[in-house]
């Protein structure tokens, strides 16, 4: 397992500025309802993650679906460092390492998800049921940062950003076997 932090590039000694590496990792379950069964996909986020999720609203209403704005309809947890590294890992292995194009998306970030949270290596629970979960990553270089502090925000270069290509080629790097 520290193998893989240290691939994902966190390490002690100096490297590049321009080095990408990973930001943090969403996992979510989206379920477009409120109610028990969202109730349950937390508890069961709570468990996977060890962390307690977050509940996210829905932007607007929509009657065919039955969903109105302003209503909790799906749960996630951000993790970062290690735990996302982690966390990555397992739910690419489930994917057996490969992704599509369509998969990556325009500024440093990359998506999947899973069928099932069994995969991951947990028990099934009759009180809870089965839940699917949704990856989504976030690289970034040193001094992304200076975007997202509270004083003195500056923007990053168009140059020192991270495009589509540069997310596919860290990941093969990354994760080839």
């Amino acid at each position: 397992i520290y193998s893989i932090y240290m691939q994902i590039g966190y390490t002690r000694s100096r490297r590049s500025i321009d080095a990408i590496r990973l930001s943090n990792l969403i996992l979510s379950i989206n379920l477009g309802k409120t109610g028990n069964k969202l109730v349950h996909a937390a508890k069961i986020l709570k468990k996977i993650c060890l962390q307690i999720p977050a509940f996210g609203k829905a932007k607007k209403t929509v009657k065919s679906f039955g969903i109105r704005r302003g209503e909790f309809i799906t749960c996630y947890c951000t993790l970062r460092k290690k735990r996302a590294a982690i966390f990555l890992y397992k739910g690419l292995y489930q994917k057996k390492f490969t992704l599509y194009d369509s998969n990556f998306s325009h500024n440093s970030s990359f998506g999947f998800g899973i069928q099932d949270h069994l995969d991951l290596g947990f028990m099934y629970d009759q009180n809870y049921g089965i839940f699917g979960l949704n990856f989504h990553v976030t690289l970034e270089r040193k001094g992304f940062r200076i975007a997202r502090r509270k004083r003195m925000k500056k923007k990053i270069k168009l140059s020192k950003r991270i495009n589509k290509e540069q997310t596919i080629l860290w990941f093969e790097n990354t994760f080839e076997k």
